[in-house]
């Protein structure tokens, strides 16, 4: 081997090594309880596998206040804002179930500072006071938002916006779908979100939705069955043109673009 070129790479190599090295930060991610039903996991994990069908649930009776996911860097991690997906990403459990309302965040470095969060499925971002440098973080219920039916208090995925760690949710292929789209009637209105949350909209009810990518097709999971299709999954085509577009529901319900509101 060329001695030249032997050295030129050992000096690129001693470069990348430290960028790499930094990069393989992943957090190790605990709680003080956790939910275990016989039928579904909800650990610690799930709130930042960058998926909204998983999520962590605390486990404890009551409300669960005063429960903390508990993340952990080998590396300290710098970060302005936190992204949250508030309660279970599952739209069928989000309302029976409770959604943090205030949450206390707190590191080894000695930051401490209470957010409030909305009552909403769809992403929010909470910016701190000042920028924080913490290798352990922990995330508090300090209140919650109450559920129709359970006190389970759950959070569907979280991400430190920090370029020394985090995980995010992949951004969708089919940006066709993300809009707002109606029927020709107006019976019935969708609108999808970047982030893979949706609106459903039918005469004077409305309903919270996910969705998620089949190849060209979209899925839509909704919270309850819809009397439009009677059924809680939808499909979805993309038909139309650019200067005409429209989308096809369930092979056979046509929806056109829509200027007014879900």
């Amino acid at each position: 081997m060329n001695l030249r070129f032997f050295k030129s790479a050992l000096l690129i190599f001693s470069i990348c090594l430290p960028l790499v090295s930094e990069s393989l930060n992943p957090p190790t991610i605990s709680s003080t309880s956790q939910l275990q039903p016989k039928s579904k996991k909800y650990i610690p994990v799930f709130a930042m596998d960058g998926k909204l069908k998983t999520s962590w649930a605390e486990g404890v009776e009551g409300e669960g206040i005063g429960e903390s996911l508990l993340i952990k860097y080998k590396n300290p991690i710098h970060f302005r804002s936190l992204a949250i997906y508030n309660g279970f990403g599952d739209p069928k459990l989000w309302a029976a179930n409770n959604r943090v309302k205030k949450l206390k965040v707190t590191t080894e470095t000695g930051n401490e500072e209470i957010v409030t969060l909305k009552d909403s499925l769809s992403r929010q971002v909470i910016t701190f006071k000042n920028e924080i440098k913490a290798k352990e973080i922990s995330l508090t219920i300090q209140e919650v938002y109450k559920g129709t039916n359970t006190e389970n208090t759950a959070i569907a995925d979280l991400v430190f916006d920090s370029e020394q760690a985090g995980s995010a949710l992949v951004p969708p292929k089919n940006t066709w779908a993300i809009g707002k789209w109606k029927t020709k009637s107006n019976i019935a209105r969708i609108q999808l979100h970047n982030d893979g949350t949706c609106e459903m909209g039918y005469e004077t009810a409305k309903m919270l939705c996910t969705w998620t990518e089949k190849g060209e097709k979209v899925i839509v999971s909704l919270e309850a069955t819809l009397p439009l299709t009677n059924t809680d999954i939808l499909e979805i085509k993309r038909r139309g043109n650019v200067t005409s577009p429209t989308i096809e529901i369930n092979g056979k319900h046509e929806f056109i673009l829509n200027q007014d509101e879900v």
